[in-house]
């Protein structure tokens, strides 16, 4: 007799910012990525070196929430998605709590790409689109266990 199974299931939270807390200002927020982008030289260094297109804060800013208050506003709202997912998914983090360790500006021109990677000490990692081009295509998924497992938690006894 058949047995069918769902193996290796990978659940996608997708929502608006504002479903989980104070709305963030949308347009405050791409000012203060593009502002931040045009002032970060040592950003703009790593992309020319590393031939990334565009711009990333990613191996240059590390403390966006402390020297920008709307990054502070966004990781509260991300704080509390991430509390929401990781009820979903029925994490036992048991007197621990899930903490945004790092978060990163991508300024990406047309036809540039952020190629598929994982980040493997993390619990949960995503994206927030803040403004996208008129005829962007659709995102691509790629589960990113493939090449190694993620640190997920296990879950609540009965998941």
């Amino acid at each position: 007799m058949s047995d069918i199974k769902s193996l290796f299931a990978t659940r996608l939270y997708h929502a608006k910012l504002s479903e989980h807390g104070k709305p963030v200002d949308a347009a405050e927020l791409e000012n203060s990525c593009l502002v931040i982008a045009d002032d970060d030289e040592a950003g703009q260094e790593w992309c020319e070196e590393n031939g990334y297109p565009g711009y990333t804060s990613y191996a240059s800013l590390t403390d966006l929430p402390w020297r920008f208050p709307i990054f502070k506003d966004l990781v509260k709202v991300l704080d509390a998605h991430v509390a929401a997912f990781a009820k979903d998914v029925q994490f036992d983090l048991g007197d621990k709590k899930l903490v945004l360790e790092d978060i990163w500006i991508n300024i990406l021109p047309e036809g540039g790409i952020h190629t598929g990677h994982i980040h493997p000490h993390s619990v949960i990692s995503g994206t927030t689109y803040v403004a996208m081009p008129d005829g962007a295509s659709a995102i691509k998924f790629e589960d990113p266990r493939l090449p190694m497992m993620m640190a997920a938690p296990t879950r609540v006894k009965d998941a």
